[in-house]
């Protein structure tokens, strides 16, 4: 079976070794939150002292975050 590929915001998150959990806490979401996102289920609504905290634990500028946090789409198959 081939895996799915990653999410943006996952990638990111792992780059700084950061779970799920410990960037919902710093963030003061819910780990499920962040998995929402990272899935595609959830569109991430922050504050903008959340957004800032986002950019300096991913360690990147606004210009580097993705515009969508979710896994890239995959082509549908054809049958």
């Amino acid at each position: 079976m081939a895996k799915k590929p990653l999410s943006s915001l996952k990638k990111l998150r792992m780059l700084q070794n950061l779970t799920q959990q410990e960037l919902a806490d710093v963030l003061g979401v819910t780990q499920d939150t962040v998995a929402n996102w990272e899935r595609g289920r959830a569109v991430p609504r922050l504050t903008v002292s959340q957004f800032k905290t986002l950019l300096a634990v991913l360690k990147v500028t606004p210009e580097e975050l993705p515009d969508d946090f979710g896994p890239p789409e995959s082509p549908l198959e054809e049958n």
